[in-house]
């Protein structure tokens, strides 16, 4: 049996609740509200009061809207590029604005603009009337007052360090006001951005909408400006240096065309226009050597080959043209004279003579020419050799001429690239400078604010509703936190009993309040009201205790709990009481020898007690009292000893509890709690029953789970637990299966 409440126990603890019970049931919702109900209606009733007071003492303020048109078009007669790109009124550009009205920087220079710095309603400084109640109550409540000025400021890895001016301070103050007053949203899908503002003044408020809407026109024409300003300037500093670059490369072009003989361009180059002639020199020269030397060749041909005779009648030259026709003009008289004159007749023999002459001549003639013919070869092929030697000093010369028309290509690249870049950043300063003064905002104002005729703020109704609704949320949340927090601790039924322990639940003892009693003790009101609810509880106890061993029932029953003032002592005598009263003979033990208290409650002194009669000082016949009022035997404590537990392994009381248990019909024993002392190890494990005393809601799980576990460690034979104390109104309102034992239509059983 031990074992296998042990087992029972061990199971419990390490299990989960059913998920069964997880499910939402409003009806547990709901007694759960009811159970806190206080916890609910604190927040539900303060938090929309103290808002609707609040709310009640702000001044009315009136709200003013100015609309803006952010432009996604525009016509342009000239297409011009600007410095600042025009706004593509996109999903993003629209809430890009918005962001920038709604900046402090945007707040801080509505503020500067229009001097609300010097405007009590801005300047909180200024203002001298006192906080009110309710004021003061949010001030203290408003957890942001803590927060020291210094963690106000940027971090110094953002690089931002907070404002110590006290002006810059004061100034970053009204902005936040100011911003926190301005609202700025996008209509619908549209590109208009809606500017509202609040102010106690309906003409102020539309006045500050209309400026905040006029600079916020202003700031994007003064953005564009000091961008073309800073274009301007950088592209004026850039030109400068443009101008001297293009100056020095061109100079230095120059220099190198200069040192070089680069006078012109590559088509009239000196050397290849020379180049060209030469060559069509050097092509005449090969071919008149060429010319001379195959006449050359055939005069020295025909002379080796038929004489100078014959070679005289080839070749040919003014002389030997003269020659040949003085020579005709001989033959021809020589003829004429041959047919007068003999051949050897002077006159004959002169003209052969003057033939022979004139033959010589003509041999001498032909020696000349070819001569001449050798000169002219000799001098052709020295002008042709002379002609190659200039092609190869001027193919030098071009080469180098070449190497230095790359390094010209490539200055004069420079040159014009330095000059094209040149022309480009001034054509482009030209265009910002005659933009620069033509500046236009990428918005418009479409409608400008007028004064309110009512006040939009503050809502009063409104702020209570929801208040209320956020209250009763938190206030909800509040009871399901507390229920939460105490579900998992103390035991509150029957079913929670058995769930977590594995053990029956005998019985729920009232706890009974002095008003309830009229000052009277428990011990004595159970026999004043015996039909009571508490005496019906105390019943339950003795009927349970019997049925669990209903073929041995129980005799000796030890009585515990795990900590003090648990009422383990109070259910002890009134069990033993009642049951006495009812015919049984009982006797009431009480073996709490640290801190007796029972003989108070039977009205005896604590002498001659359990101690004695363990220790052999004093007979058990001398020692046991009897109680009057309900027919019951009581055994006080007796003087404490040094060792509790060694009286209680003694022999001598096992002998007292076999005694007992043959002459009574139930033994009742009160120990110590388990927590406190180890004495009830001892006891449990020589009675019949154990019975285990845990108060209902205030003793803990994980206390109640080791007493009991140590209990059935000692041997102990536990008959079940009996929750004590219990607060019936209280317990009525979780509507558990036992939670009507006592209240409801059942009270009609008990005489309280």
């Amino acid at each position: 049996m031990a074992n296998e409440a042990l087992r029972l126990i061990g199971t419990s603890a390490d299990a989960g609740a059913d998920p069964a019970t997880d499910e939402l049931n409003l009806r547990e919702v709901w007694r759960a509200l009811m159970r806190r109900k206080l916890a609910l209606l604190t927040p539900v009733v303060l938090i929309p009061l103290a808002v609707f007071l609040w709310a009640k003492q702000q001044p009315p303020l009136y709200e003013a809207e100015a609309l803006l048109h952010v432009r996604d078009r525009e016509a342009q007669v000239v297409q011009v590029e600007g410095v600042v790109e025009e706004l593509v009124a996109d999903e993003a550009t629209i809430e890009s604005e918005i962001e920038y009205l709604n900046s402090p920087a945007f707040s801080r220079r509505v503020v500067e603009k229009l001097g609300l710095m010097e405007d009590p309603e801005f300047a909180p400084w200024l203002r001298n009337d006192e906080p009110s109640v309710i004021e003061t109550v949010f001030e203290l409540l408003n957890p942001m007052t803590y927060i020291p000025d210094e963690w106000w400021g940027a971090s110094e890895a953002e690089g931002v360090q907070p404002a110590t001016d006290p002006e810059a301070k004061r100034l970053n103050l009204v902005a936040g006001i100011v911003s926190s007053r301005m609202t700025a949203e996008q209509v619908g899908r549209s590109y208009v951005i809606s500017l509202t503002f609040l102010s106690e003044d309906p003409i102020k408020a539309a006045r500050i909408a209309n400026i905040m809407a006029e600079e916020y026109l202003a700031s994007q024409v003064e953005a564009k400006y000091a961008a073309a300003e800073r274009a301007t300037q950088w592209l004026s500093e850039k030109i400068n240096d443009l101008r001297q670059e293009v100056l020095e490369a061109e100079a230095k072009l120059v220099e190198y065309r200069t040192s070089n003989n680069l006078v012109s361009t590559e088509s009239d180059n000196p050397l290849t226009l020379q180049f060209f002639q030469l060559n069509n020199q050097l092509a005449l020269a090969q071919a008149e050597r060429a010319g001379a030397e195959a006449r050359l060749s055939r005069a020295k041909s025909v002379l080796e080959s038929s004489g100078a005779q014959t070679a005289a009648a080839v070749l040919t030259s003014p002389l030997m043209d003269s020659l040949r026709s003085q020579e005709t003009e001989l033959l021809r008289e020589l003829s004429e004279m041959s047919s007068v004159y003999g051949e050897r007749h002077p006159v004959m023999v002169n003209l052969r003579s003057e033939i022979q002459s004139i033959r010589d001549k003509m041999v001498d003639e032909v020696r000349r020419i070819v001569d001449d013919l050798e000169n002219q070869v000799s001098v052709a092929a020295a002008r042709e050799k002379e002609l190659q030697n200039n092609m190869s000093r001027l193919q030098g010369d071009a080469a180098q001429a070449d190497l230095a028309g790359v390094e010209l290509s490539a200055l004069q690249g420079e040159v014009d690239t330095s000059r094209q870049l040149f022309t480009a950043f001034l054509t482009r300063f030209r265009e910002i400078v005659e933009q620069q003064g033509l500046q236009d905002a990428d918005a418009k104002i479409l409608s400008t604010a007028e004064p309110p005729n009512a006040p939009a703020q503050p809502r009063v109704m409104m702020m209570t509703v929801l208040a209320f609704g956020a209250s009763l949320v938190l206030g909800v949340l509040l009871v399901f936190l507390i229920e939460r927090w105490d579900s998992d601790y103390g035991f509150r039924s029957a079913d929670e009993i058995q769930a977590a322990l594995g053990a029956r639940a005998l019985a729920l003892v009232p706890d009974l309040s002095r008003r309830d009693t009229q000052g009277n003790a428990a011990e004595d009101y159970i026999l004043e009201k015996p039909h009571s609810a508490y005496a019906e509880a105390i019943q339950r106890i003795r009927t349970g205790l019997f049925l669990a061993d209903s073929e041995r029932p129980p005799k000796t029953v030890l009585i515990t709990s795990s900590v003090p003032l648990e009422g383990k002592s109070a259910i002890a005598a009134s069990l033993a009481r009642q049951s006495a009263a009812s015919g049984l003979k009982v006797i009431l033990i009480d073996a709490d020898l640290r801190r007796p208290r029972l003989h108070e409650v039977m009205g005896f002194a604590n002498e001659n007690g359990l101690s004695e009669v363990l220790t052999g000082r004093a007979n058990p016949e001398s020692a046991i009292k009897r109680d009057e009022k309900s027919g019951l035997d009581f055994l006080p404590a007796g003087i404490g000893v040094v060792s509790p537990p060694d009286l209680f392994r003694s022999s001598t009381m096992r002998i007292l509890l076999e005694e007992t248990a043959a002459y009574y019909d139930l033994v009742i024993i009160d120990s110590p709690p388990i927590a406190a002392v180890s004495d009830c190890f001892t006891l449990s494990g020589i009675v019949d029953k154990a019975i285990y005393v845990v108060r209902w809601e205030q003793t803990p799980r994980n206390v109640v789970l080791a007493g009991i576990r140590q209990m059935v460690e000692s041997g102990a034979d536990i008959a079940g637990i009996v929750l004590s104390r219990v607060d019936l109104k209280k317990h009525a309102r979780y509507g558990y299966a036992d939670s009507g034992y006592y209240r409801g239509s059942y009270r009609k059983y008990y005489v309280n």
